[in-house]
């Protein structure tokens, strides 16, 4: 708590006054932006989705990974709790509930998104790369059908997108 408050240019005292301890201020900034992960409304569910997935994978290799990986490493710590209340179940049920615009009420549709996650963290993990919004769309088109989902247009094409 000492460095935050050094760090930020304020008293101790000030930064308890707000927050009563650790938990509770990396709850706060794990949650500052859970926003993101609430289910936008464009008009176009598609493009909501790789929207989503952009930001996700995006994220990643900015702190998400590395948040992941902390869990992992320590599934019954206090951070791992936190993040999984504050930052990681959001964005689970953000990318379910995007998921469901698009593709009505699958079978297993929470691990339909779940697999969405994991394949992004191991594309940059292992692959070190991150997908543009273009080849997310082609990418999720191709799950979508797989899915039995009718393939929709992409921001590439004009019309359905075949041939995948």
């Amino acid at each position: 708590m000492k460095d935050v408050a050094e760090s930020a240019g304020i008293g101790l005292g000030a930064l308890y006054r707000r927050w009563a301890g650790k938990k509770e201020l990396v709850m706060a900034a794990l949650r500052a932006d859970v926003t993101q992960h609430e289910t936008d409304d464009t008009g176009d569910p598609l493009a909501d989705l790789v929207t989503a997935l952009e930001r996700i994978g995006d994220a990643v290799p900015h702190g998400l990974g590395r948040l992941i990986a902390a869990c992992l490493a320590d599934p019954d710590s206090e951070l791992a709790r936190v993040a999984i209340e504050a930052k990681l179940t959001p964005m689970l049920d953000g990318l379910t509930a995007r998921l469901e615009r698009v593709a009505g009420a699958a079978p297993d549709l929470r691990l339909r998104a779940e697999s969405g996650l994991l394949y992004l963290l191991w594309r940059t993990a292992v692959g070190g790369q991150t997908a543009d919004a273009t080849a997310l769309h082609r990418q999720v088109l191709q799950v979508l059908q797989v899915m039995g989902v009718p393939p929709q247009p992409g921001p590439e094409q004009g019309s359905t997108a075949t041939g995948l």
